[in-house]
């Protein structure tokens, strides 16, 4: 069965087998919205709850933020207007912190075992 097309007025939250589904209302939501003059079918999934490193700061929160959109320290700097040498130590804080020894072994564990 193919999903049902928003032009014959159908519900997609009402697809079954193939289709679009609607979650319960801690999950995934399925939203349809008119665009232009077209419908579109808009998937919202929870943000992860995070659990920070114990002793990081709020500024140290902020960059791991960053870090886990994927910015280079490099942008990190650009981003915060800060000098590259203040994000590169503040980095290596939170790495001691979070026992870790780059941003992808921080992003692992920032998103392991996460729960929305």
């Amino acid at each position: 069965m193919t999903p049902p097309d928003p032009q014959d007025n159908e519900d997609p939250t009402d697809a079954t087998e193939g289709g679009v589904r609607s979650a319960a209302a801690d999950g995934p939501r399925v939203s349809r919205i008119r665009v232009g003059g077209e419908d579109v079918i808009v998937l919202s999934v929870p943000l992860p709850r995070l659990t920070y490193p114990e002793g990081t700061t709020a500024a140290e929160h902020e960059i791991i933020d960053l870090v886990l959109q994927g910015l280079t320290a490099k942008e990190i700097a650009e981003e915060r207007n800060a000098s590259l040498r203040t994000v590169t130590t503040q980095l290596g804080a939170i790495f001691r912190k979070a026992g870790v020894n780059s941003q992808a072994e921080l992003i692992a564990i920032m998103t392991d075992g996460v729960r929305a």
